[in-house]
């Protein structure tokens, strides 16, 4: 059985752009790539800090790749491994995203 976290207007949301939600104690990364609406929880795996700062969105200038504004690590927004930076290799924990009736959400069991 899982618990279900609306992500308010993933489908809305534009090809190769981002959002972060905040789900009880956890911080992730929502986007948009190939039509697919994919989830990453917002740590770098470098030095376990937000991709993002508060202010700006975790994708670099063009949209193709998440970016960490800490070291400038960029992460496949497909699949969540990083392609350069400190911790070329490693992986962002992805989070399992569902479709019910039009809406997206996070799911948890």
């Amino acid at each position: 059985m899982f618990n279900k976290y609306l992500i308010p207007n993933a489908q809305n949301l534009p090809e190769g752009k981002a959002l972060n939600i905040k789900v009880e104690d956890y911080n992730f990364l929502v986007t948009k790539q190939q039509g697919q609406i994919l989830a990453y929880e917002n740590l770098c795996p470098h030095q376990n800090k937000p991709l993002n700062w508060p202010t700006d969105l975790a994708l670099d200038e063009e949209g193709d790749y998440l970016k960490c504004h800490h070291h400038g690590a960029l992460f496949s927004p497909l699949d969540g491994t990083c392609i350069t930076g400190p911790c070329q290799g490693s992986q962002l924990k992805k989070a399992t995203v569902g479709i019910e009736q039009g809406n997206c959400y996070l799911l948890f069991a």
